[in-house]
């Protein structure tokens, strides 16, 4: 049964991996590819489900993904265009099941840490109604925590503006909650990036 205590975890993976020159979710990072760890990081006890949204014609990812029994799949007729509508399709999904929070994980920010997990959750809990997002060294990183009641303003959003509209047009509902992990502001966008996120990779998580 659904607990409105709980969220559900949304990432959208629909991209195609331009700026990286190859499918970066299948990248290898220790001993496992990048989605393994971000599904895997998501085995959380306040994470409801795993909604992951792939392209249609991506079946290496929906392959890779097929074994977490925590984690579905949602595959559109068509590719989406922009994350907006990548987001507008997990939520669809979602509200099938669930009347609590969703968690916005993009999936170039596959670093999730669980005592990260566990202050957001904290934070949401105390103020469901309101936004939660993380912050290092003065700088909003991922993932973002948002109420239920927000699902319906999505389309609302201008088409030249990202999903940081909802933050910025909702200050009053913002919770930041400062994390010292550099990690909520991993960004895996191009091989520089990744680079980066090697050398800052602990092998125990592995």
């Amino acid at each position: 049964m659904s607990d409105s205590k709980n969220v559900i975890a949304l990432v959208p993976a629909a991209g195609v991996s331009r700026r990286m020159g190859q499918p970066k979710l299948l990248m290898q990072l220790g001993n496992q590819r990048v989605i393994d760890h971000l599904v895997t990081s998501l085995v959380h006890p306040a994470v409801e489900r795993v909604l992951v949204l792939v392209r249609p014609d991506d079946d290496e990812l929906q392959a890779a993904l097929r074994p977490y029994s925590h984690v579905d799949v949602i595959t559109p007729p068509d590719s989406p265009a922009e994350m907006r509508e990548s987001v507008s399709l997990l939520l669809k999904a979602c509200e099938r099941h669930h009347g609590g929070g969703w968690m916005l994980i993009p999936a170039d920010s596959p670093w999730i840490e669980h005592r990260v997990l566990d202050r957001l959750i904290v934070a949401w809990r105390e103020t469901p109604e309101n936004m939660v997002v993380p912050v290092h060294d003065g700088r909003r990183g991922h993932p973002t925590i948002f109420p239920a009641s927000l699902s319906s303003e999505i389309e609302s959003i201008p088409p030249e503006r990202g999903l940081n509209y909802l933050l910025h047009s909702n200050p009053e509902r913002v919770v930041e909650v400062q994390c010292p992990e550099a990690s909520v502001l991993c960004d895996l966008d191009t091989p520089e990036d990744f680079e980066r996120l090697k050398q800052m990779w602990n092998p125990e998580r592995d």
